[in-house]
């Protein structure tokens, strides 16, 4: 199990990932196929695919993904989305996993890169120890945490879909960084959207909900009633925000209405969407140039070091390390690191004024495989770092 995440301070600087060579054919072949390969021949096809980086995304149209270069079709075609969204987000052993079926089904010669690699003639099971099934749809659990005021009384509370029921819960604030029981404000089909974010897109004082199609990837608002409900959803995005990911939502260009914050898969670059405080965005500006799909989740807890701009945070998948990305009102500033390590021991984590001193706090969850789903609270410092964690949620999260 990793460590518990703990704050720290250092500002090392996110590096551009290096862009991924030949890609993952889609045809099947005519070919007798092979059925197995072990990790060091997988280890050398990678080599020539990726440069053995197994987090890389390439730069062609469409994109492949990960070491071993697997297009996203097949990522889903052969039940990679149950590990994640795309392959250069999952475990080098994950990807593995479904590469080999891949090979089973259409042979060595689905990599331009397999000759002089033995992928052909090897046939070793990768992993001979049974592997445990990967997360079904089915098990018990919280995911797409947000953090926002929904019932009106200024206190943040956390939202969540429940990952069995497709129900969205709202679990209301006290004020005092702990959470009263839940209650269902969304009935079903939740699982369907993706990349949650919650802010006053329409300037009428609460908090709204953003929130991604999976199937069209269009983008849509959830308006906040201030009840503890949402109005029924209403397009703001025509398609394409299935490509993006690290959604958030802040005022970040410092002209009173919040904006929307995404990064871009493929590129790996951050994008500011400018509210136009009516619920519409207006067309994107660049404000990262690259390197964000090496980040876990980004969110938004809001002002962090009490100079009355937005910031974001930010967990490192390689490192496990948390970083501050501080608002400038025009963008964000290089980024700074608050959290040691531990956090790809995390499964997710929401920003907000949780204790209602002002300051931006975190909610995060701790991985199923760490101690059983507990809800942990990271209290804000006003000078950008987080205090030591108490734990808020017995478990099931």
């Amino acid at each position: 199990m990793p460590a518990s995440p703990s704050p720290a301070t250092s500002a090392p600087v996110l590096g551009f990932l290096a862009a991924a060579v030949a890609g993952l054919l889609a045809l099947p072949l005519l070919a007798t196929t092979a059925s197995a390969a072990s990790v060091s021949t997988w280890d050398k096809v990678a080599q020539c695919e990726s440069s053995g980086n197994w987090t890389v995304v390439s730069n062609s149209s469409p994109a492949y993904y990960g070491g071993l270069q697997i297009s996203l079709h097949n990522w889903q075609y052969y039940g990679g989305t149950a590990y994640a969204a795309y392959p250069h987000q999952a475990t080098k052993k994950e990807q593995i996993l479904i590469a080999e079926k891949i090979l089973a089904d259409q042979g060595a010669g689905a990599w331009s890169c397999s000759p002089g690699t033995g992928l052909s003639t090897d046939h070793a099971d990768p992993y001979p120890t049974p592997d445990p099934a990967p997360p079904s749809p089915a098990d018990p659990g919280m995911t797409d945490l947000v953090a926002g005021d929904f019932n009106g009384n200024g206190k943040k509370d956390l939202v969540a879909v429940e990952v069995s029921s497709g129900k969205l819960w709202l679990y209301p604030g006290t004020g005092t960084g702990t959470l009263t029981s839940r209650v269902v404000i969304g009935t079903g089909g939740w699982n369907d959207m993706a990349n949650l974010a919650v802010g006053d897109l329409n300037k009428d004082g609460k908090d709204d909900v953003v929130a991604t199609e999976k199937e069209t990837g269009k983008l849509f608002l959830y308006k906040g009633t201030g009840t503890g409900a949402l109005a029924s959803r209403v397009e703001i995005g025509t398609g394409g925000w299935n490509g993006m990911k690290n959604v958030l939502a802040g005022d970040f260009n410092a002209d009173g209405k919040d904006d929307v914050v995404a990064s871009e898969v493929e590129t790996g670059k951050l994008f500011l969407y400018p509210g136009t405080g009516t619920g519409a965005l207006a067309s994107r500006v660049e404000i990262g140039t690259g390197g964000w799909n090496g980040m876990s989740k980004a969110v938004s807890p809001g002002d962090m070091n009490k100079d009355g701009k937005d910031d974001v945070i930010a967990a490192e998948k390689s490192t496990g390390k948390l970083f501050l990305y501080k608002g400038t009102g025009s963008g964000l500033a290089e980024r700074v690191e608050i959290g040691t390590g531990g956090w790809n021991g995390i499964s997710d984590y929401a920003g907000g004024d949780f204790t209602g001193d002002g300051v931006g706090d975190l909610a995060a969850v701790e991985s199923q495989t760490g101690e059983t789903g507990k809800l942990y609270l990271y209290k804000g410092t006003g000078t950008g770092s987080l205090t030591a964690r108490t734990q808020i949620g017995t478990g099931g999260w």
